[in-house]
């Protein structure tokens, strides 16, 4: 089922000409917009110049056109047919993120571009740069957009070229999809992490009992649990990559909450990560049951005490716990670090990264998938610089 026509009707309105809105607030680019012959003129030059209408029938992928206030003055047929455009004039006028209907475009006054979001935006990002530098620039772009009243991820190869037309400045925007191309290369560097934490544990183990002429039962049963882990990771592995998106079946069981903790404890007990950092994990005296897949809640954890370790200098100390409620507990995995603002609004969107390396950003989505989506909890984050940054994961207790 394609995507609903563009609804303009919540978009920002064009009151350009207007003194008044040159103060209207933005977190990051202009507010400013061209109305009436201003905009009238661009939309002109950009269905009449030869190179644009040539870029339109050959560009591959969504092609459009903007003008200096960073808005859509012509659109190619791929960037129409994917929105379900009737009417190209609905749009013209509008913002990139206004069009594909981001679900930040409209948060703001002055629409696509000026909300908190914005700065991390890739399509903003390079427009922005674009125009500044004058040079062409590319960047990935993720983002959530509305589709049928429900909330879509893509992720963009965004390229903007800024072109000069009689003293007028335009920006030339490729828009490439690449989305299930990330969902790929996430899948697969998100399971080499998680294995290579795995096996990181298991040469430590391995290690330790070479040390020993004899080696104790308890050495190879950790030894022989961390086999199991790694072949459990592999099943689920293989379970995600036959599937179009993130789908897994959990095996639910009663599990003690001290022996999810004990997973965690032993596994980072011999890992590289801890040698000069303290995980410290407070069990609790009580055994208290939870019904979960088992492999599933500890890999959320594995990943929430790996972040914290990485994001904890030498000497420092990271935390892992529970708290306990009324037919609930929350995990919960604390170091000293705060997250940077920006990052911390977009920490759980699918795709995003500060990295720009395909594969990126899949992480964090993925505990708040697996443990919301899949488990039926809830995963959270606070961070500031006064308390350090606390991730939770909680589940319901029988």
């Amino acid at each position: 089922m394609g995507p609903d026509p563009v609804d303009t009707s919540s978009a920002p309105q064009n009151v350009g000409s207007d003194p008044s809105y040159i103060n209207i607030p933005t977190h990051f680019a202009q507010a400013e917009r061209k109305v009436g012959a201003d905009l009238d003129e661009d939309i002109k030059q950009a269905t009449t110049n030869g190179l644009i209408s040539g870029l339109m029938t050959i560009a591959n992928g969504l092609f459009a056109v903007l003008n200096d206030k960073r808005q859509v003055i012509a659109l190619n047929d791929s960037f129409i047919k994917l929105m379900g455009i009737e009417d190209t004039a609905q749009v013209f006028g509008l913002r990139p993120g206004e069009v594909v209907n981001c679900i930040h475009a409209c948060e703001m006054p002055g629409g696509c571009g000026t909300s908190e979001y914005c700065s991390t935006c890739g399509a903003v990002v390079s427009i922005v740069t674009a125009m500044e530098t004058r040079q062409p620039q590319e960047r990935t772009c993720a983002l959530t957009v509305e589709r049928d009243n429900q909330n879509v991820d893509l992720y963009f190869s965004v390229r903007s070229c800024p072109l000069v037309v009689d003293d007028s400045l335009y920006v030339l925007l490729f828009l490439q999809d690449i989305s299930m191309q990330q969902y790929r290369s996430c899948l697969d560097r998100t399971f080499y992490h998680d294995v290579n934490n795995i096996l990181c544990a298991l040469v430590g183990k391995s290690e330790l009992i070479s040390l020993r002429k004899q080696p104790t039962e308890e050495k190879l049963q950790e030894l022989h649990h961390i086999v199991l882990r790694i072949a459990q990771e592999m099943s689920i592995q293989n379970s995600l990559q036959k599937s179009l998106d993130v789908t897994y079946n959990p095996l639910y069981a009663e599990v003690k909450i001290n022996s999810i903790l004990k997973e965690i404890d032993q596994l980072f007990l011999d890992h590289p990560l801890k040698t000069q950092r303290n995980l410290e994990v407070n069990y609790i005296p009580s055994d208290i049951t939870v019904i979960t897949d088992f492999h599933l809640a500890s890999r959320i954890l594995i990943n929430m005490t790996t972040n914290a370790l990485e994001a904890t200098p030498v000497g420092g100390k990271v935390v892992l716990g529970v708290e306990q409620h009324h037919k609930a507990v929350t995990f919960y995995v604390w170091n000293t670090g705060a997250i940077p603002e920006d990052v911390s609004r977009r920490i759980f969107q699918r795709n995003f990264s500060t990295k720009a390396d395909m594969g990126r950003g899949f992480g964090t989505y993925s505990m708040k998938l697996f443990g919301e989506k899949v488990l039926g909890g809830s995963v959270q984050f606070e961070s500031s610089e006064e308390k350090g940054t606390i991730f939770k994961f909680t589940l319901l207790t029988q």
